[in-house]
């Protein structure tokens, strides 16, 4: 049987006994693995393997690490592709050449080691400090992140070694060769989109924020207002009666922001249609909530989602569009929903939607959220999105019935 990737928490549980571990990027951004392992777990064995990697052998840090040991950006202008922070490279100050992987092992650990100061280490030296941005992989999707957030997540000093993986010509190993370099090491292997899902989902991320009643056409709604950590986002949740009351199963829709279907009713798709059905729905049950996401244009934001529509407007569907400016089909996430649901006491819920992948969502480990029910949401559609439809009900999965 082929290798698959490993869990998340499988990664965790490997780093935590001093494991080196696989993990990859999206193959839209470096597209290639890195061994990673934790910095205080970085013995000379481990710093052997992982140095056969063949890239470059790396030390992601916080700033903390930085300020006590007085390290500056190599450069002052970074105009790396990707950002990557690199830091002014130490050696213990014991290390001959600092070159052998026993030198580096002892200049890993005694950077993390908080009794060390600038004086204990000769610069440049051969470990290539990395700055991490606080908050990890969600505020960058980068291996300096995700080592970071492994040794986190492992209880261990947030600090990780790192070396992209080649292959025998000296390229970036594909998906295929990275599974099989798993296979045949015994390592785990994850990828950082998964990581991120799954510190969404297992991390309390929201917080709210402010709240007051709101009368609507709909019913006596109570809008809550939330903060992200880490992200620069507001979710917005609208709740009408008890909905923690778990003697009632409350419908929920989950509603991504689209300005031209929600503001101003735009029949190029059916966003708007389903925003106002949604609330009717909900206040003749009275009881339910609608969670507002701002995820724009499927993720890709307004401004793009207005060039995807003028490259439909020359043929191309919705998701030919998005793949043609670079884009996956559909790149939104629902953890922080879920996240602002959790918050206001729902165990069971029945869900507003078409599209599986929000149900879906749901059966990702960490929620204690269980669908009772997935409801149809099936506004009538018109001339100027019929095509629309039409695409995600063939392309994307939605339940739309034919005509």
């Amino acid at each position: 049987m082929a290798r698959k990737f490993s869990s998340v928490q499988a990664a965790v549980d490997a780093i935590a006994r001093g494991e080196v571990v696989i993990v990859v990027d999206a193959e839209d951004r470096e597209n290639e693995g890195d061994f990673i392992c934790a910095a205080e777990k970085a013995t000379p064995e481990v710093v052997n393997f992982v140095m056969g990697g063949r890239g470059e052998f790396c030390m992601p840090v916080l700033p903390d690490i930085c300020k006590r040991l007085e390290v500056w950006p190599l450069v002052e202008s970074n105009t790396a592709p990707l950002r990557t922070a690199f830091m002014t490279p130490l050696d213990h100050i014991t290390a001959r050449t600092g070159i052998t992987a026993e030198e580096r092992s002892v200049t890993v650990r005694a950077i993390v080691d908080p009794k060390t100061g600038p004086s204990d280490f000769v610069r440049p030296g051969h470990v290539h400090l990395l700055l991490a941005k606080e908050g990890g992989v969600l505020r960058r999707a980068g291996h300096t992140e995700a080592a970071v957030d492994l040794a986190r997540m492992a209880g261990l000093t947030p600090a990780g070694v790192l070396c992209e993986i080649l292959d025998d010509q000296g390229d970036r190993a594909s998906r295929e060769q990275l599974l099989e370099i798993a296979e045949r090491h015994n390592l785990e292997i994850i990828s950082i989109e998964e990581l991120i899902a799954h510190r969404r989902l297992s991390e309390k991320l929201v917080a709210r924020v402010a709240d007051a009643d709101l009368p609507t056409r709909y019913g006596k709604f109570r809008i809550v207002m939330y903060s992200v950590k880490y992200e620069d986002q507001t979710p917005v949740a609208l709740a009408l009666g008890d909905v923690s009351n778990t003697d009632r199963v409350p419908l929920v829709r989950m509603h991504s922001s689209c300005f031209t279907g929600d503001l101003i009713n735009s029949l190029r798709c059916d966003c708007g249609d389903q925003l106002r059905m949604a609330l009717e729905m909900i206040g003749q049950e009275g009881c339910g909530v609608l969670v507002y996401l701002p995820q724009e244009g499927r993720g890709i934001g307004l401004t793009e989602k207005i060039k995807a529509y003028a490259l439909q407007d020359q043929g191309l569907d919705t998701v030919e569009a998005n793949h043609a400016l670079g884009f996956d089909a559909d790149m939104r996430d629902y953890g922080i929903g879920i996240q602002v649901l959790k918050d206001l006491g729902l165990q069971r819920i029945r869900l507003l939607t078409n599209n599986p992948k929000k149900t879906e969502a749901f059966s990702l480990r960490g929620y204690n959220l269980e669908v009772m029910d997935q409801v149809p949401i099936l506004p009538p559609p018109n001339k100027y999105n019929a095509h629309y439809l039409a695409t995600k009900r063939d392309k994307l999965g939605h339940q739309i019935p034919l005509e």
